[in-house]
């Protein structure tokens, strides 16, 4: 505190101007998320998100088909009950999004770029609809879902590669129709180091 400094000039200085401002010498830091508390955090606790510099969003998609870009900061509550995703934002992703419509007793699938900019906005993007929401997110650029369908003997499999299933449009579209709706349908993605090998089953 007591140090003078040093002196840039003896001469009197009648305007100070900026001519370039230069990037930050200091390192992003790591981001992780605390699912059962719903809190974001440094101290590697709960999902990794990855490596921020001050300027990098959260982008995150609830159950009710909402998704929400918010910040860092580190006080905030997360909805950690109806999270379905939550990413590092990348405006450069598509996003590919599983649905269920009741109305038309269908999983649905659409795929999008985030748009929007607003911070702690939720924008909905499914269709609107008692009854229907969220059910997965994948940010892969070819993602595949593994599908299995029916009971016992009539249990189907497949894999489907969601690429050529729907092309990418606003977060407003409808989508496709994926598979018929049903309770004992399940889907998990597959891994993205396998997506070069897999072929299409469900034809």
């Amino acid at each position: 505190r007591s140090s003078m400094g040093n002196t840039v000039t003896k001469y009197p200085i009648k305007t100070v101007k900026m001519l370039e401002a230069g990037t930050s010498t200091i390192g992003g830091q790591d981001l992780w998320y605390d699912e059962k508390f719903g809190r974001l955090n440094r101290e590697n606790k709960g999902k990794y998100l990855g490596n921020f510099e001050a300027d990098d969003k959260i982008i995150i998609f609830y159950t009710d088909g909402n998704y929400e870009m918010t910040d860092q900061e580190l006080t905030q509550k997360i909805d950690a009950d109806n999270i379905v995703a939550i990413e590092k934002m990348d405006p450069e992703k598509i996003i590919s999004a599983i649905y269920v419509d009741k109305k038309a007793n269908h999983f649905m699938v659409k795929r999008f770029q985030i748009a929007t900019t607003s911070l702690k906005t939720k924008i909905s993007c499914i269709k609107a609809g008692k009854g229907n929401y969220l059910a997965m997110i994948s940010t892969d650029a070819e993602p595949i879902l593994a599908v299995q369908q029916g009971r016992g003997a009539q249990i189907r499999k497949g894999k489907l590669k969601i690429a050529k299933m729907a092309t990418v449009k606003t977060y407003r579209a409808v989508g496709s129709k994926l598979v018929e709706f049903s309770k004992s349908t399940t889907m998990e993605w597959v891994q993205s180091k396998e997506n070069v090998t897999q072929t299409e089953l469900f034809d």
